[in-house]
């Protein structure tokens, strides 16, 4: 893009007034027919900047006859633009009348004022045209949007400002008024207003206005109201007599408790009634705590002490507590044993420390959930190797997102690779990277996502699904941080966390021969197992409540309570698929809720079917499957026994949670023997 600029002296009597500002834009609009052009044109003078097709803008730079002006074009205009505009500014206008003079002389300065008083404004005002072109910005408006005049002037609002949402004024006509918008750190108020002239829109106007203080103080208001209120109510639940006294010893404030045994003292000199050995006096605040032992009704002691309150250094009033002499000895014993206790729950706190902010959005507080936070919120504090087992639907990515959020790396990438969904031949390149040509179809270069993790955190979900060789790369990597994209001769360091994780048994896979013994043991030097939900069936009340709030948002409902009974079924129920699975069924069941309540009759078949049939369902076997005096073949039984497993659940997971093996095994036997259309039939039916 080539800019130009010339430098003209303005020759006209009474400078750039509106009306010659006018001419000046009307003669710029007959020289270039393209619109787009002008929005790039701009006038210089004396340091400030205005956009050409500005009026209020131009005439504010107050350019007088002799004054020497700059014009800059973005775009590059023909020559005889350039003379016309020289020739229109340094040619002498014609003699004006008095009257003429006056009326351009009132123009400027009516047109100047204006402008003074919208840049000294306290509100942001925004203006653009009807295609949404900024024309007019003001001094706050460029404060509030930290960008300069002539970044906004001649520019679209909307790419700018995408959420000024004055494209839906535009469009609608229609004004939003008193509309609380966020931009960056601020909070603003805005009003968007079309405008406009001889019964049509010719553009539109946002007035902002920064609230945040306002908005922080209101905030402070509440938080000091609801401290009060807080505060009153302990002040009243508590056993001490309590009261507050002004500088000059009056009595302001007292609890019930103090008001009950102060009914036969005057309140006016109280404290030299309390204090008649320590030499109070009146109007004279102590300067010190005071304690004694008083009694107000002649029989029960009281062990009384006065406090001096200070706010920055001066002394605004006192505080009084009182509490039954009597108590003393109890309270002491009290306290040996709170010490005893204290030191005994800092010892506990060690073991089971309390999980780290990172961990915050799993839900529950069961004892073996909770163990295993405080496992991985430790282990958030080192680089070491963590392994994560459990069942699938536990949150084995949960936990590892939270052992990322609250290490050091947390600023860094988070990258996740799922080792079973990807294709076995490209597990390699996946996690790698590779060069270009490296196979067909590797058309360039491309970075793996041990690259992509460097200096962050690499989750492996469903490890043990790798090859016996890329397990034996992968090793290498762990061992030394380093490796070769395929295809590629040049070694690639990274520092990378490494999460695994997976549901499946992997020292069993290690006696098997399936996994390597060596990258077992590299892994496995924070174990973390997750219980399934069946263990902290305690935690089903929080996950409900938790996934209702969360749907009621997706799927638009507004579900506010349970029928009663039905967080007792979801207990009964043994969820193989375990959170997931209970997000999915509240998920159905919020679909098929007509009310605000949710129903247990709203819940799957599955799940009904579990209370009254999983027992006759577990406890008999298929008639069929054993006769007397008849022996099958193992796949026919392998057969029969996948129809009575696949009829009773409606997915893979479950079925194969049932059987002890993995979805896989099962998903591939089902397809082998044509058994699809079985999947889930009793369930639906029961």
């Amino acid at each position: 893009m080539s800019v130009q600029t010339i430098e003209l002296t303005v020759n006209k009597s009474n400078g750039l007034h509106v009306r010659m500002v006018a001419a000046l834009i009307a003669r710029l609009q007959s020289l270039v027919e393209d619109s787009e052009v002008l929005r790039h044109v701009y006038l210089e003078h004396q340091g400030r900047k205005a956009a050409i097709t500005s009026i209020l803008a131009l005439v504010a730079l107050k350019v007088r006859k002799g004054d020497k002006v700059t014009f800059r074009f973005d775009r590059e205009v023909p020559s005889s633009v350039i003379e016309a505009l020289k020739a229109f500014l340094e040619s002498a206008d014609r003699q004006e009348s008095t009257d003429e003079n006056r009326t351009d002389q009132l123009l400027m300065e009516n047109s100047t004022t204006v402008d003074v008083v919208l840049s000294s404004l306290p509100y942001g005002i925004l203006v653009v045209n009807r295609e949404n072109v900024i024309t007019y910005v003001n001094r706050e408006a460029t404060r509030l949007l930290g960008r300069r005049e002539e970044e906004l002037l001649n520019q679209s609002a909307e790419r700018l400002i995408p959420h000024s949402r004055l494209h839906w004024v535009l469009k609608t006509g229609k004004a939003e008024i008193g509309k609380r918008q966020k931009l960056g750190s601020r909070v603003l108020i805005t009003n968007r207003c079309p405008i406009y002239a001889e019964n049509r829109l010719i553009g539109a106007v946002a007035l902002f206005q920064d609230i945040s203080s306002v908005e922080k103080l209101g905030k402070e208001l509440k938080e000091v109201k609801a401290l009060k209120e807080q505060l009153d109510l302990v002040l009243q639940s508590v056993e001490e007599l309590i009261g507050l006294f002004d500088p000059a010893g009056r009595l302001i404030y007292a609890n019930a408790h103090l008001e009950r045994a102060l009914q036969s003292l005057p309140h006016k000199d109280l404290l030299s009634a309390l204090f008649p050995t320590k030499g109070w006096k009146q109007g004279t605040p102590p300067g010190k705590s005071m304690t004694d032992i008083v009694h107000l009704d002649g029989k029960q002691p009281y062990i009384a002490k006065l406090n001096p309150v200070l706010v920055e250094g001066e002394h605004c009033g006192s505080v009084l507590t009182m509490s039954p002499l009597n108590d003393v000895k109890t309270l002491m014993a009290q306290l040996d044993l709170a010490l005893e206790r204290t030191r005994y729950l800092e010892k506990e706190l060690s073991k089971h420390e309390a999980p780290a902010d990172g961990f915050a959005h799993i839900i529950g507080y069961s004892g073996p959930l909770v163990e295993c936070l405080s496992i991985a919120s430790k282990a958030a504090r080192t680089d070491s190797t963590v392994l994560i087992t459990g069942e699938s639907g536990t949150g084995k990515e949960l936990v590892a997102r939270g052992i990322h959020e609250a290490s050091s790396r947390k600023q860094k990438p988070f990258i996740r690779v799922n080792c079973a969904a990807i294709p076995a031949n490209l597990v390699e390149s996946e996690l790698f990277g590779h060069e270009k040509g490296a196979f067909t179809g590797a058309l360039q270069m491309r970075r793996g996502k041990f690259e992509l993790a460097h200096t962050g955190t690499l989750f492996l979900d469903e490890i043990g699904d790798l090859s016996l060789d890329l397990q034996a790369k992968l090793l290498r990597v762990i061992q030394e941080r380093e490796f070769e994209r395929v295809g590629g001769s040049e070694t690639i360091k990274v520092d990378v966390r490494l999460v695994a994780a997976t549901n499946r048994d992997l020292q069993k896979m290690v006696q098997a021969g399936d996994f390597r013994e060596d990258l077992f043991y590299r892994l496995h030097v924070i174990p973390i197992h997750l219980p399934p939900l069946r263990r902290r069936k305690e935690d089903i009340p929080l996950l409900v409540d938790h996934f209702r709030e969360k749907l009621n948002e997706r799927l638009g409902k507004n579900i506010k309570d349970y029928e009663s009974g039905f967080i007792k079924v979801l207990r009964e129920y043994d969820w193989p698929g375990n959170v997931r699975e209970l997000q999915n069924a509240l998920e159905r069941a919020m679909s098929m809720c007509e009310g605000d309540t949710l129903m247990i009759r709203d819940l799957p078949e599955y799940i009904l079917h579990s209370r009254t049939g999983s027992s006759q369902a577990t406890s008999a076997p298929p008639s069929q499957l054993l006769r007397e005096g008849e022996v099958r073949t193992m796949e026919e039984y392998e057969k029969m026994i996948l129809q009575h497993a696949i009829r009773h659940f409606p997915s893979f997971n479950q079925a194969a949670k049932a059987l002890g093996l993995t979805h896989k095994t099962v998903a591939a036997k089902v397809r082998k023997y044509g058994l699809e259309p079985l999947m889930g039939k009793n369930s639906q039916s029961d």
